[in-house]
């Protein structure tokens, strides 16, 4: 495994190889007075030259490729892995005291739940809205591959799919509010739609990198499984469509519903606990697990058949998820409790199990690790 501290030393040395080869070229002695000789050896030393820069710049994108790839694979095998854990006997059982706290921040449900969050501080505000403008022209996947930004790790749910610039990934710590290395893409009325941005640098859990807005919603969480032992990657989402937890919340519970066709509950029941659990749950449960074990969002619309999904939706499913999307509909709390309630009981051992351990692993990787520290949460690694 490639060890980031000797690709950095490698790195370096290759910066002092270039310039001893330019050297080279400026003191080559040569016969004064042949210069079809010069000219020979100084195009075979250019060659040799441009040769090298190419090795090297094809092996900088064949790490980066590799840490995207490592990524990719934690996280996949993570979902993988809690979709076949010992299942749990009730949704309630699993939850202690610090359980929520790294589900997101409850935000006022009239003011930071949907764009333009008008909550937020004047410049907070102006800054998502410059964001949003500036990534206009990057709305649809493949404006966004044409700009540089290639997909990995898949459909998470909560989060959509990050389409990643290796570019700016490698600038560091040099962040630039309007030019995010990331873009996230989910799935809404069957179309792939930019629903936000991310930030993303490697540094020490305790970085001292400024957040790139004011607002105390925003804060950095990070995954110390994808850096070198001491580092960790600190990473940030900003929504620009509407959010259950705020417009920085590692999780948007409301994405599953949107790509299910289902509309979402009035936010305002977020602020209740209870309510929220059922939210949160009926999100991650409207999930459905592929083939192969990954769980994926896709619609309910009975295409799942036919797109490497187990079996779509029952008609009895169908009934329920019509049941939560007429309740929110109509903003009848009570019915939609009664059907949320219905839909949760109905799920199996093993989709109680997948759900509880999505909302796990995906819940804890969105806490920083001072917060996982303070919660007494063990870090991840890989």
């Amino acid at each position: 495994m490639l060890h980031f501290g000797c690709f950095k030393r490698f790195c370096h040395r290759c910066r002092s190889m270039n310039m001893a080869l330019k050297k080279w070229v400026q003191l080559l002695p040569l016969p004064p007075n042949s210069l079809s000789v010069r000219f020979k050896n100084v195009l075979s030393l250019f060659s040799l030259y441009t040769w090298y820069n190419f090795v090297v710049v094809l092996i900088i994108l064949i790490y980066w490729r590799f840490q995207m790839f490592r990524i990719m694979s934690v996280v996949s095998a993570a979902i993988v892995v809690a979709s076949i854990i010992t299942p749990l006997s009730a949704f309630s059982q699993a939850h202690d005291s610090h359980d929520h706290a790294h589900m997101g921040p409850v935000v006022s449900c009239t003011d930071l739940a949907t764009p333009p969050w008008t909550g937020l501080p004047d410049t907070d505000r102006e800054q998502v809205a410059s964001l949003r403008q500036e990534l206009a022209s990057l709305s649809t996947p493949e404006a966004a591959k044409a700009a540089g930004f290639n997909p990995v790790l898949g459909d998470i749910p909560g989060m959509g799919e990050h389409y990643v610039n290796i570019t700016r990934a490698m600038r560091g710590k040099n962040l630039d509010v309007n030019t995010p290395d990331q873009l996230l893409f989910a799935s809404i009325d069957g179309q792939d739609r930019l629903v936000g941005a991310a930030y993303s640098f490697i540094d020490v859990p305790d970085t001292d990198v400024p957040l790139p807005f004011d607002s105390d919603l925003a804060s950095w969480h990070d995954h110390p499984q994808f850096a070198q032992n001491g580092q960790t990657l600190h990473m940030l989402h900003v929504w620009f469509v509407p959010s259950s937890n705020g417009p920085f919340a590692g999780l948007n519970f409301w994405l599953p519903y949107r790509t299910a066709g289902i509309e979402i509950p009035n936010a305002c029941w977020m602020a209740d606990e209870a309510d929220a659990d059922r939210i949160r749950n009926v999100s991650f449960a409207l999930v459905p697990q592929r083939q192969d074990g990954v769980a994926r969002a896709t619609s309910t619309d009975g295409v799942a058949g036919a797109t490497g999904y187990s079996a779509g939706p029952s008609a009895e499913r169908m009934e329920m998820f019509a049941a939560l999307d007429a309740a929110a509909r109509a903003d009848d709390r009570d019915a939609w409790v009664l059907a949320a309630d219905r839909f949760i009981a109905d799920l199996s051992a093993s989709e109680v199990t997948r759900v509880q351990g999505l909302l796990g692993v995906l819940g804890i990787n969105q806490m920083s690790s001072a917060e996982r520290d303070a919660a007494g949460i063990e870090q991840p690694t890989l």
